[in-house]
């Protein structure tokens, strides 16, 4: 026997028991096999999908003082949060005293903070929640999230293009856990950068001793026609170097285009470096910055 349809506005689910029962709905069309319980007091007619699909399945318990907040909210913006190789508990922030205590959720008493709309999900301002997580993040991934911020990564309007300065004054609060290593964070982040590979790869040649590259710069001809923009580049001895991930080769307009503005730069006499995820890590690392001081200690020579 097939369970009896739900209310057309609880079918996409998810739904709490509250709604249901104002709904009409009896407590054992709860219990039918085409419903599952995510959490106490919530009901889904479908299996979540990612950190989104799981948050919108908490939502229906959300009270009107609580919001997303610290990694999940920066994660609901858009923005590049750790990988775990485990789900991560949802972060759910208050004003107040009394915290969420439930089991895959961790609760926050917090500071008021702004919130905007993700998706439909109230979430802390990605600067908030980038100092509530800055304890918990290692130095390399709040470097990440800062250059996101700063960058253009996210499609949410509000976790995009923050001034530096804005980022620079959020660190400066005291007593707040990992704020040094937030403030140690900042230090290495620069606007305009437009990939987590891209600040890697930046992050890797500087810890090697060697200069900063400029992130993103328009590079010109002599005659003034414009050649690119490089993710990195050393304009004084015209050295590029661009990240390649694999849709550069699997995608057959990218592969033409990136061969295309090779040529036009190495027409004008430029050197282009194609780095490649493999080179990142372990011994083909070192063997890139080894090139890298090669050909920056030649040009520095002459």
């Amino acid at each position: 026997m097939h369970p009896r349809p739900l209310p057309p506005s609880l079918a996409q689910g998810p739904f709490s028991t509250a709604t249901a029962r104002s709904h009409g709905v009896a407590p054992e069309r709860l219990r039918a096999r085409d419903l599952r319980s995510p959490f106490h007091g919530v009901w889904s007619p479908s299996t979540a999908k990612g950190l989104v699909g799981r948050c919108r399945e908490f939502a229906p318990l959300l009270r009107p003082d609580e919001y997303f907040a610290h990694e999940t909210a920066l994660a609901l913006a858009g923005l590049p949060t750790p990988r775990r190789s485990e789900p991560a508990p949802l972060h759910v922030g208050t004003t107040r005293s009394r915290q969420r205590r439930r089991a895959g959720v961790v609760g926050h008493r917090l500071v008021p903070a702004a919130l905007h709309d993700a998706d439909g999900l109230p979430v802390a301002d990605p600067v908030d929640a980038l100092v509530q997580a800055a304890n918990d993040v290692g130095l390399d991934d709040l470097v990440r999230l800062g250059d996101a911020l700063a960058g253009s990564w996210s499609s949410h309007a509000f976790a995009r293009e923050v001034p530096l300065t804005t980022l620079q004054a959020a660190a400066s609060a005291r007593g707040r856990p990992g704020i040094r290593r937030l403030r140690e964070a900042l230090d290495f982040v620069r606007p305009g950068v437009d990939s987590p590979q891209e600040t890697d790869l930046r992050l890797l040649i500087v810890r090697a001793g060697l200069p900063e590259p400029e992130v993103n710069v328009k590079r010109y001809a002599a005659d003034g026609s414009y050649l690119g923009k490089p993710d990195l580049s050393y304009g004084w001895c015209r050295l590029a170097l661009e990240y390649q991930g694999d849709h550069h080769r699997t995608d057959l307009e990218t592969w033409r285009y990136d061969l295309a503005r090779r040529e036009r730069f190495e027409d004008e006499g430029w050197r282009v470096v194609l780095v490649s995820r493999h080179d990142l890590r372990g011994a083909a690392a070192a063997v890139l910055t080894a090139r890298i001081r090669r050909y920056l200690a030649c040009h520095a020579s002459r």
